[in-house]
């Protein structure tokens, strides 16, 4: 089997899940290919593409309905629902459209959060944890408290802060005034996360998103983490709470295993070359 994966350049969360993707496939003896162009250059059994609103992604999606080549349309969040101050929101027209019509010449649809089915209709897929790349190191670590992600409403994070508490924040949402027991840190490239992580015994995830890759790996470093996380997500995960879980590793490795969730990416992959 041969399978290609298509997203933008620019989405570095989504090239970390197709390199575990690869990964795995290759153990399981998949020819796994990926671009960030949305050419289709050669014999593929599946077309694999990740986000809906990227040029490349709609550029293989119609490329591979002309070739009569099964196309997935995986789903991570804003091609779905904006995140904005006052919660999730619906896409603006024009994007809604796009995304619409994508999926509908799609012949599945998967998504990488629960929180996305109430949205559109698909498959949830839990993304995948390198697990091998963000794990526990003996490092020293920090009393402060890191608050890690998008945050985009100040009013929602302020409550969850302890006054006699230091922290850390790193944060690519809206631009906000934090108290003085917040000092904000620079943004670090994704090969210094897993260091970042182990400098941390605690972290606060971004509200809006409570499964966020971010937050996974986080836990796969040992962190305790938190996001409030809604009770009506906690069927997905064996009815626990990963906002309480007392190993946080354990429950990756349970939940976001790569090897776990390669082998039902395999099955629909074969369902999908067989029809």
């Amino acid at each position: 089997m041969k399978v290609l994966h298509v997203c933008s350049e620019k989405a570095v969360p989504m090239l970390n899940i197709i390199k575990v993707y690869k990964q795995e496939l290759k153990k399981l003896g998949v020819q796994c290919d990926a671009n960030t162009t949305g050419k289709i250059e050669g014999d593929y059994d599946v077309i694999h593409g990740h986000y809906a609103l990227t040029k490349p992604v709609i550029k293989a999606c119609l490329r591979a309905r002309i070739r009569g080549i099964p196309f997935i349309i995986h789903h991570h969040g804003s091609d779905v629902r904006r995140i904005t101050k006052d919660g999730a929101k619906g896409l603006l027209p024009h994007h809604r459209m796009v995304s619409s019509l994508v999926r509908r010449a799609s012949d599945l649809c998967l998504l990488s959060t629960p929180d996305l089915m109430e949205w559109v209709s698909g498959f949830y897929l839990p993304n995948p944890v390198d697990i091998e790349k963000f794990h526990p190191m003996s490092t020293k670590k920090s009393k402060r408290v890191l608050l890690f992600g998008r945050f985009v409403s100040k009013r929602s994070l302020l409550p969850l802060l302890k006054e006699d508490q230091e922290y850390h924040m790193l944060n690519w949402g809206t631009e906000m005034d934090m108290p003085a027991n917040v000092r904000k840190i620079p943004f670090q490239p994704n090969e210094k996360l897993p260091l970042l992580f182990n400098r941390y015994k605690k972290m606060i995830g971004p509200l809006t998103d409570p499964v966020s890759l971010g937050r996974l790996e986080a836990m796969a470093c040992g962190l305790e983490t938190y996001t409030d996380f809604p009770k009506k997500y906690q069927v997905f995960y064996g009815f626990e709470n990963p906002d309480k879980a007392k190993y946080p590793r354990r429950f990756v490795e349970r939940y976001h295993s790569p090897s776990n969730i390669i082998e039902v990416l395999l099955s629909l992959y074969e369902d999908l070359s067989r029809r």
